[in-house]
């Protein structure tokens, strides 16, 4: 277990740390606090604890001083930065003394804190494996400090380039500020590589494809590799000494093939590069970051590539790439409902004019595609429902758009099928389905459908039974509850909102019917259709933080 003291003045924020963090999860143990670095250094000369989250500013003793005495005696322990300030003066001096990172007290969710933890957590176990030799250890601590300059700078803005240019150079960075081109490579199929290596948290994968990278580089004398997050890294490279973009892009290519070749020799795995164009000078590196990021938002268009380079790929190119696959889809189709297949060229066609059309925009109208038969062809079978939910999950979570083709136009055979088994029915029960459909969103009864319609109550209910298979008050919830899927997926209303449209006059009861029709809750729903979506409008909310 790995033991942990934390140096705080701050009681709050102590028992914070100490209690909203899994510890024992992490292979860690919290042996002890204090509330200044006095008492903590007492305690450190006795125990030698692994590793130290201390804060800056405390009284008796601070954590620079704290922290120089540490190093003075001992430089495997590890040392985690609490801090609430930002400025450069603290964060520079800290890198000399080998700080493994930063916690922004305040700012950072639980999750950021842990992955900051796990990092540790991995450097630990990797050093208790076999023994770190002095080579081995300066490498794991440069890659740690490199890493965290460059992240600090394009996602936090905690620098201006200025003060990136001076730790660049401090850092040694094979970086310089002429002709530079930024790189953000992803791993292919990364979490069926984190279940192939028991690799949970991605440790061993990110630990192996550093060491991979650096020794590779070094090789080339030339760039930088910094993890990002998950399957993302980036790579950074400077050209200043070739003056031809074309001869630039080649030599480039020639790098990123290598590394290419090597990840999938030893870890048996493919990758994609999203390239920027190049630019001179730091300031520049942040617009280029966005630059790779929506490169690889690109893949999902472009499907089976490797290099996707900013200077190649205008939006016209992209949208007419959509646009035709699309309409190749919509060309093969065999139609057998107008009203269907003119909604689905419709949206095609909305679809084209966007000036951009994402990943989220194309899958949302797919989903949307899926549900059209049950809510509008009165096909209300449990198979029917429970198959347009398990393909939209599929469609969800497809990683290009030739998968969601394949997916819809497979969905489309199957509907037809049953759309040309489903038995016919009567004038009287056709009557009273269209009834339901316009009055769904009112207090409505089987009496009052039997009124409408002028039959027998008992006598109607049969025929739902004889024609539909189901009873009027199911048949009637299956058509509120797709509705109120649609609005889920389309709109950001409200659950109680959604139940006041979808005529139930309580939240709980409508909640209550939507998970026994679906097996889930109404904000369950949403959220799986559509948890993706919100990480790219979190993705898109980030780029334009660093830009």
């Amino acid at each position: 277990m790995i033991k942990v003291i934390i140096v705080e003045d701050e009681m709050l924020v102590r028992i914070g740390l100490k209690n909203s963090i899994e510890w024992a999860r992490l292979g860690m143990e919290v042996i002890a606090d204090f509330s200044n670095g006095q008492t903590a250094w007492d305690f450190y000369r006795q125990v030698r604890p692994d590793l130290i989250l201390t804060d800056i500013r405390m009284p008796n003793m601070d954590g620079m001083e704290l922290i120089t005495r540490i190093r003075e005696h001992d430089d495997q322990t590890k040392i985690i930065i609490l801090t609430a300030y930002e400025e450069f003066d603290w964060v520079h001096k800290a890198i000399r003394f080998g700080v493994t990172d930063y916690i922004l007290k305040f700012k950072m969710s639980i999750d950021e804190m842990e992955k900051v933890l796990q990092k540790v957590q991995a450097e630990l176990k990797t050093k208790s494996v076999r023994s770190v030799t002095e080579p081995q250890h300066d490498l794991l601590n440069t890659i740690n400090l490199k890493e965290n300059a460059m992240k600090d700078y394009l996602s936090y803005g905690r620098y201006s380039d200025a003060e990136f240019a001076v730790i660049a150079k401090e850092l040694r960075f094979r970086l310089e500020p002429e002709r530079l081109i930024l790189c953000v490579m992803a791993i292919d199929n990364f979490r069926q590589m984190e279940s192939k290596f028991k690799d949970s948290h991605g440790n061993l994968i990110r630990f192996s494809i550093l060491n991979m990278m650096s020794e590779l580089l070094a090789g080339y004398n030339r760039g930088e590799v910094i993890y990002e997050r998950d399957e993302k890294y980036i790579l950074a490279f400077s050209f200043q000494d070739i003056v031809s973009e074309s001869n630039i892009y080649q030599q480039l290519q020639d790098i990123l093939s290598h590394i290419g070749s090597v990840i999938k020799t030893y870890l048996n795995a493919s990758v994609t590069f999203g390239i920027s164009s190049i630019h001179n000078g730091y300031s520049a590196l942040k617009h280029m970051y966005v630059e790779c990021l929506r490169m690889l938002d690109l893949k999902f268009v472009l499907g089976n590539v490797s290099y996707i380079r900013s200077d190649q790929m205008g939006a016209d190119r992209v949208s007419k790439n959509v646009a035709m696959k699309l309409d190749k889809m919509i060309r093969e189709l065999e139609p057998f409902n107008e009203r269907y297949f003119k909604e689905i060229e419709a949206s095609i066609q909305s679809l084209c004019q966007l000036e951009r059309s994402s990943k989220q925009d194309i899958q949302a109208m797919m989903i949307r595609w899926i549900h059209w038969p049950t809510v509008n062809l009165n096909i209300y079978a449990d198979d029917i429902s429970s198959m347009a939910l398990d393909y939209a999950g599929r469609i969800h979570l497809s990683s290009t758009l030739d998968d969601n083709i394949a997916i819809f136009k497979q969905y489309l055979h199957e509907v037809q099928y049953y759309h040309e088994k489903k038995r016919a029915i009567s004038k009287e029960i056709a009557e009273a389905i269209k009834y339901i459909q316009a009055h769904y969103d009112q207090d409505l009864s089987l009496q009052q459908l039997a009124d409408q319609v002028k039959m027998n109550p008992s006598y109607l209910s049969r025929l739902f039974k004889k024609h539909l298979r189901t009873s009027f008050i199911e048949y009637l919830n299956s058509y509120r509850i797709d509705m109120a899927k649609n609005m889920l997926m389309n709109t950001h209303l409200k659950s109680y909102e959604i139940a006041a449209k979808t005529g139930y006059k309580d939240d709980s009861y409508f909640s209550r019917i939507f998970k026994r029709l679906t097996g889930m809750r109404p904000h369950e729903f949403r959220k799986q259709w559509f948890v993706d979506s919100r990480e790219e409008r979190d993705d898109d909310a980030d780029d334009e933080t660093v830009q």
